[in-house]
């Protein structure tokens, strides 16, 4: 695992934990036995510890951009409102005075999305590839590039879920060794949907009958992606399109590679990773293709959110000799296939 998703991995732990253990321990009052303390605690790690472990261990560590900061800002801002005595958490009204916009913006954004769910529909019916690449190639700029790759993610979703919508699709090259495309992982993934959709309702219904079945429709709509993420992962995890090699690592992360920035693909088979920073693709233990690039090419993480450049690819796929021979039918003056 690479030192940058470990980092994210680690800071989403310490995030959570730190939050929960502000619910349980904050008392409700600043009259309490302990006073101010737990408060001011609270106030030292949601904003200056969490601020500083995600400047170093999710901006720093995965070269993303400064301005993603506020993000975990705006958030120990809104768990402060919640968790803080009520004489203090008065402070953070801001955060109530902005649902107003902030629901207006987002259900400017739900319309949106209704239109390009449906205009990205019925272009899909007719589409030979994925939608999410017209969606990068249309820009320059890495935060336009991510942010219309999260929008284009959903006709995507729904492109490669129905199978009648992806029946043009171009002939995949290979097959990465995904989990995700493995017909048990996704049984699991759709029952553990229905079992979460089921617990949150119940949690929920109580409280606010409207609130619970709005979760659970939030939740069950997951399973379009989830249908998507195995589709895709089992049958398009890696082809050619418009001179570009494709590389699904899941439907949340993709690489587009112009065959023009290819310098070598050579088939090791049984070697292992020797450099845990290397972008490593595909299931095993060792990878059996390693594809050196003469320019660093972007990995678009989890849908856009994380942009990384590298240099090379080990890739793990079930036919390696399939994927040799099938490139070397192609006539590019910069590639070397060994």
């Amino acid at each position: 695992m690479r030192k940058s998703v470990k980092y994210r991995l680690l800071f989403l732990f310490i995030a959570i934990t730190s939050y929960a253990l502000g619910f349980n321990f904050i008392p409700d009052t600043t009259t309490s036995t302990f006073g101010l303390y737990p408060v001011i605690l609270a106030s030292v790690i949601y904003f200056a510890v969490l601020p500083i472990l995600y400047w170093f261990m999710i901006i720093k560590a995965g070269k993303q951009k400064a301005w993603k900061l506020l993000i975990i800002l705006s958030l120990s801002s809104a768990i402060a409102r919640y968790s803080y005595p009520e004489d203090i958490a008065q402070y953070f009204d801001f955060i109530l005075w902005l649902r107003y916009p902030i629901i207006a913006v987002l259900l400017i954004i739900e319309f949106y999305l209704m239109f390009i769910i449906a205009k990205g529909l019925w272009q899909a019916r007719n589409l030979s590839g994925d939608p999410r690449i017209g969606a990068i190639e249309k820009y320059d700029d890495d935060k336009k590039q991510g942010l219309a790759l999260t929008f284009a993610t959903e006709p995507a979703s729904w492109y490669y879920a129905i199978p009648r919508l992806s029946k043009h699709h171009i002939k995949s090259l290979g097959k990465v060794t995904l989990l995700s495309g493995k017909a048990w992982h996704f049984l699991m993934i759709i029952v553990s949907l229905f079992s979460i959709a089921a617990i949150s309702y119940q949690l929920l219904v109580d409280w606010s009958e409207i609130a619970a079945l709005m979760a659970t429709t939030f939740i069950l709509y997951g399973l379009i992606l989830m249908t998507a993420n195995y589709r895709l992962s089992r049958h398009h995890s890696l082809y050619l399109q418009d001179n570009k090699l494709i590389i699904n690592n899941s439907i949340f992360n993709f690489m587009v590679i112009p065959l023009s920035a290819i310098d070598s693909i050579t088939i090791e088979p049984g070697k292992n990773k020797v450099d845990n920073e290397q972008l490593e693709v595909g299931r095993s233990q060792a990878q059996n293709i390693k594809i050196v690039f003469n320019q660093p090419i972007k990995y678009w993480g989890m849908m856009g959110a994380f942009v990384e450049s590298f240099e090379q690819v080990l890739i793990n796929v079930e036919k390696p000799l399939e994927v040799i021979n099938a490139l070397e039918q192609i006539n590019s003056p910069h590639q070397q296939v060994a």
